[in-house]
């Protein structure tokens, strides 16, 4: 097995750290430098589709996890909010394993120029003309409610809503929508 092509399949930095502590346990700290330092020489190619919302409690959050659960090839999602809550909501833990997807701990952060400047594409959810993220040439904007005040069903209805429109921004990126999300869309 060649470590060097495994890594250039690594979507995101904790996947790559856990890559790294992995292989520094079973095959030594060269093997896992060599790893670390090559996707560190990727990132700067990797397309980044940055969500914004709010708090970066729900739909950024949700939207970050379901663009990684099967990234198109290039691409990697971060999320983030204009004023960062202490804690994302829990029922997103909930929403993403009901269609199997596991989120490890997450912390709402703010965004910064630098993430916005590193973004290829930004997502906002109902706040473009109201949030002061200097983002409007790259970015476009989601109507997508809250989760303030709503059932399960209807929570469970806007996870819905967000892969459908995950589905689409990765065709539009050029890369085709995963399987799960296309044959739900199909149905």
């Amino acid at each position: 097995m060649n470590p060097a092509a495994d890594t250039r399949r690594i979507p995101c930095p904790r996947f790559c750290a856990n890559a790294l502590g992995r292989h520094i346990r079973s095959r030594g700290a060269v093997v896992g430098t060599r790893i670390y330092l090559l996707h560190e020489s990727l990132s700067a190619s990797v397309g980044l589709v940055l969500f914004v919302c709010v708090e970066n409690t729900f739909r950024s959050v949700l939207s970050e996890a379901l663009f990684n659960a099967a990234p198109p090839p290039g691409w990697r999602a971060e999320s983030a909010g204009v004023q960062a809550a202490a804690a994302i909501n829990p029922v997103v833990v909930d929403l993403l394993a009901e269609i199997g997807i596991r989120i490890g701990p997450k912390t709402p952060r703010t965004v910064t120029p630098e993430l916005i400047a590193a973004a290829s594409r930004v997502v906002t959810f109902g706040c473009l003309d109201r949030c002061p993220i200097g983002a409007k040439d790259k970015a476009e904007d989601w109507p997508i409610p809250g989760a303030t005040g709503r059932s399960k069903e209807e929570l469970r209805a806007i996870r819905d809503e967000l892969r459908r429109r995950i589905a689409d921004l990765q065709i539009r990126l050029g890369a085709p929508a995963s399987p799960k999300v296309r044959s739900q869309r199909k149905g």
